[in-house]
């Protein structure tokens, strides 16, 4: 898997395997990334997960926030013109671009 989520200060971030997730601080954002649309629920969720220090399954479903069908459609569709996704799941604000980035800010805990 290509997912990769990282918390913006890598200085003090410990990895964690081939799906690299860093800890850090709560308050600043964690970043993931997606590489196509069979990844950008998951990259959502593992990056929530890491910013809330959270087991996946101990959250509530994604689809109680937004419809993850269209969502990932959107991004993904969208890799010639820029767009930006935002909205609140699990405490924290979410940000999902046609980049292929995931931004998660726990400040909202």
């Amino acid at each position: 898997m290509s997912n990769d989520t990282a918390h913006s200060d890598s200085s003090s971030a410990r990895s964690l395997g081939t799906d690299s997730s860093a800890y850090d601080s709560i308050g600043d954002p964690f970043h993931g990334r997606f590489d196509d649309g069979s990844e950008v629920i998951l990259a959502i969720v593992e990056t929530v997960a890491a910013a809330t220090d959270r087991d996946l399954t101990a959250m509530s479903p994604l689809y109680d926030t937004v419809d993850p069908e269209s969502l990932t459609d959107l991004v993904t569709s969208a890799r010639d013109r820029p767009i930006e996704v935002s909205f609140s799941y699990e405490g924290c604000r979410v940000t999902v671009s046609s980049d292929g980035h995931v931004v998660v800010d726990p400040a909202e805990n």
